[in-house]
């Protein structure tokens, strides 16, 4: 064979090998299980949760960390996908569920620590939230009006978007839902709007808020009135409340322009609220006077729990990070 003809033949193989190899590994991360690594802790997180006296978080390339003791030390649980998960919820001690790129599903029953993969459709597009109403019933959101529906603990998943009034398909963000059997279900999305269930998620109505920017997060919880009280947070350091599930809304000053990426109620009956440049906002129990506060290091932030009456512990980028926010 001439040389430059074979010189130009390796050349051709090794760039289809590369590729091959390349798309393989694509193609394999959502088949692949997350790596157990010490780095995990200081890696990307998404989001926070307690169970019990557990606390567990889930983020990038598929990491899940549990802490039983307030965050002092962390495991990493057994997670079967290395692609990002974005959102986890609990029904219990045991059984959750978390949701992240790819449209994957994974579920847990021994409180986080081993989990199955239920759902996945490749490239789809990533789901952005997870809400289940109790153990079998369950919703997850994504992008372009992306909703699938479970009534049988995640074994099955159902196709909900036509269950959504949203046909400009806006992004749905993040879901709250309200009450003792969560018979309420409010949804964030783009263009200052909320979708409202009164009827256990079977229909979502388009609320408009007077907003026109994109809500990323959204706390709702029933007063004794029986009203619900609502919290949005989102692009520019908006701050939208309702005190009457949704009918009514106003705009809160959070004393800062950088985007909020999560709202947590706090055991005062207020709210903490974080986001990009290590900014957190306190919002007082009656969701008219907010505080603003920053930590230190300025990493952005994605979510939070509440440790104590005056600690809280956040995750975002950098991982784990502890804020007194007294």
């Amino acid at each position: 064979m001439n040389p430059n003809r074979l010189t130009k033949f390796l050349l051709a193989f090794a760039l289809l090998s590369a590729q091959s190899v390349a798309q393989a590994e694509y193609l394999d991360a959502i088949e692949l299980p997350a790596l157990q690594t010490e780095a995990a802790t200081q890696s990307l997180l998404l989001d926070i949760t307690r169970v019990g006296d557990r606390i567990i978080t889930v983020g990038e390339r598929g990491h899940v960390l549990l802490s039983d003791d307030h965050g002092a030390t962390w495991i990493q649980g057994q997670s079967p996908s290395r692609m990002q998960l974005n959102a986890l919820t609990f029904v219990d001690d045991s059984v959750g569920w978390a949701v992240g790129e790819g449209g994957l599903i994974i579920r847990t029953d021994d409180g986080g620590k081993n989990w199955q993969r239920q759902y996945d459709d490749g490239l789809e597009g990533p789901f952005l939230d997870v809400l289940f109403r109790n153990n079998q019933e369950g919703f997850a959101v994504g992008v372009f009006n992306r909703m699938l529906h479970t009534d049988d603990g995640g074994e099955s998943w159902d196709d909900w978007g036509e269950h959504v009034d949203n046909l400009d398909e806006w992004h749905l963000m993040a879901m709250a839902a309200t009450g003792p059997s969560r018979d309420r279900i409010y949804i964030a999305s783009e263009k200052g709007l909320v979708f409202r269930s009164t009827d256990q998620g079977e229909s979502f109505e388009a609320i408009e808020t007077g907003h026109q920017g994109t809500f990323h997060a959204i706390a709702a919880r029933r007063g004794a009135d029986g009203e619900d009280r609502i919290v949005m947070v989102g692009v520019g350091g908006v701050i939208y409340t309702s005190t009457d599930g949704g009918e009514t809304w106003a705009r809160i000053d959070s004393g800062t322009d950088l985007g909020l990426a999560s709202v947590t109620w706090l055991d005062d009956g207020g709210l903490l609220a974080a986001g990009a440049g290590g900014v957190l906002v306190r919002l007082l129990p009656n969701l008219q006077q907010a505080d603003t506060r920053y930590t230190q290091n300025g990493e952005s932030l994605s979510a939070l729990v509440q440790l104590d009456s005056n600690e809280a512990l956040l995750v975002g980028f950098g991982g784990l990070h502890s804020f007194n926010f007294q």
